[in-house]
């Protein structure tokens, strides 16, 4: 393998040039720079983050922890992430925890033994205690915010979900539709907290919302669990809010398998927009959330603070909007198809 010595000598010029080169750090006269990067190119040379990290240099790394890797939500989160990483000069380990928490800290604590130099975090759980020590790197999260002491100073981009699920509900009045459940996953994240607790305040005069409420995974089988319980309980409805679209993937297919036609008797609302939920039949009436925008502005952020050593935590919160297709429809329309 080619060092940095090979490739200063094979350019001509000095150890530290060919640094300056590869870094960016200082100007260079352009023809000592275009014989550096020739060699590089001839001798095939790729600088070692590890090495440079143990001699406290950057090592142009980020690392991104993720819960759930066959979740179709995240991989245009990654794009973004990784588009603006790559604009800058930054390569992305990527880490999958499958919604573990102490996989999470494990990972976490493997990309600071690679010496990255910042993390970006979707977290599994609003309990992470890891964060809670001193940091030693910049950290920004994404998707979800966790709570507690010290955690003040992360930045993070979410999406409003109280927006997004007013949204849905208000769509579901206006639709005629008055017997609305909840099929999502427990909350124990500030995203599945928001959407939950936001159902619960609309029905606030309902004393008998919570039985209304079932909880699983952000997973198709889990939706198919899920719609087979509320079946078996009996509970009069007439429209079905969902914590993703996997898990309106799962009901409707329930709720048809048992003779319940959707959208004609059942109106179902998803959440995300993932791509398949405009070709999946009958077409998903959702949420759509801006996932690009969240990795690409949190890459952003943590380039930043980075190189520029931003302090001022930044929380921004992105806006859903409401993706109307097939799976609600007003009462008006599902009688004149009776």
């Amino acid at each position: 393998m080619a060092s940095i010595k090979d490739v200063a000598k094979m350019a001509g010029v000095s150890i530290s040039t060919v640094s300056r080169v590869i870094n960016g750090t200082a100007n260079v006269r352009e023809d000592l720079s275009a014989r550096v990067i020739e060699a590089i190119k001839t001798l095939g040379y790729h600088s070692n983050p590890l090495a440079r990290g143990l001699k406290g240099l950057p090592t142009k790394t980020i690392g991104l922890i993720i819960p759930d890797i066959e979740n179709p939500f995240f991989p245009a989160m990654v794009r973004g992430v990784q588009d603006v990483a790559k604009a800058n000069g930054y390569a992305i380990f990527l880490c999958n925890t499958d919604e573990d928490a102490k996989l999470e800290e494990i990972q976490y604590s493997l990309l600071l033994e690679k010496k990255v130099d910042g993390i970006l975090l979707v977290t599994s759980t609003s309990n992470t205690p890891f964060l809670q020590k001193k940091l030693t790197i910049p950290v920004v999260l994404l998707d979800r915010y966790v709570k507690g002491a010290n955690l003040s100073d992360l930045s993070y981009v979410v999406v409003d979900h109280t927006f997004g699920m007013n949204l849905i509900l208000n769509h579901l009045r206006d639709v005629g539709r008055q017997k609305t459940v909840f099929l999502g996953s427990k909350p124990i994240t500030s995203g599945a907290r928001e959407r939950f607790q936001t159902f619960l305040a609309y029905h606030k005069g309902d004393p008998k919302i919570r039985s209304r409420v079932f909880f699983g995974k952000y997973t198709e089988e889990s939706g198919f669990e899920m719609a087979e319980k509320l079946l078996k309980s009996g509970i009069d409805f007439d429209s079905v809010v969902c914590g993703n679209d996997l898990i309106a993937f799962g009901a409707i297919e329930v709720l048809e398998k048992n003779g319940i036609n959707v959208p004609n008797d059942v109106s179902i609302v998803g959440y995300d927009d993932i791509s398949f939920s405009l070709y999946h039949s009958p077409k998903l009436t959702t949420i759509h959330q801006p996932v690009y925008e969240i990795g690409e502005i949190a890459s952003h952020l943590i380039i930043d603070a980075i190189e520029k050593g931003y302090s001022e935590p930044k929380h921004i919160k992105l806006e859903p909007r409401l993706v109307i297709r097939e799976t609600s429809v007003p009462r008006s329309v599902k009688n004149a198809n009776t």
